[in-house]
């Protein structure tokens, strides 16, 4: 019996954790002017833990941006949704709550960076 009930226990534990509403975890890393990978996907509403790391020797930025910009000219701070940045050759970890549901454009916002090239894609599933 007493095994029994341990077991229940154990699956009701299990199921409560599946259904805690966990997080995301994401990677990104940033060296000279780009980000490697460039896109990512997660889920709408999610909490998610990005993990930046710069192996650079310039500060760097991932911004999640709410319209697509083409230039760094374009870019205002009324167009960000959130962004984090790791300086020079260190890591950094923060956590934000993934939008609504849609395609985001990542950028590095620092002077230079995104007409260097330094963007990506974040996807958010519904």
């Amino acid at each position: 019996m007493r095994v029994r009930v341990i077991g229940v226990v154990a699956v009701v534990a299990v199921a409560l954790i599946g259904c805690s509403g966990g997080g995301e975890s994401i990677e990104a890393e940033a060296v000279d002017f780009a980000f490697t990978p460039t896109s990512w996907t997660v889920t709408e509403g999610a909490e998610v833990t990005l993990t930046l790391t710069n192996n650079g020797t310039e500060e760097h930025e991932w911004v999640i941006m709410s319209e697509e910009i083409s230039s760094g000219a374009e870019f205002s701070e009324d167009l960000v949704i959130w962004e984090m940045e790791a300086g020079p050759e260190l890591s950094a970890k923060d956590t934000f709550t993934a939008p609504a549901a849609g395609t985001y454009q990542i950028i590095c916002a620092l002077d230079g960076h995104l007409d260097s090239g330094m963007k990506g894609t974040l996807t958010v599933e519904g």
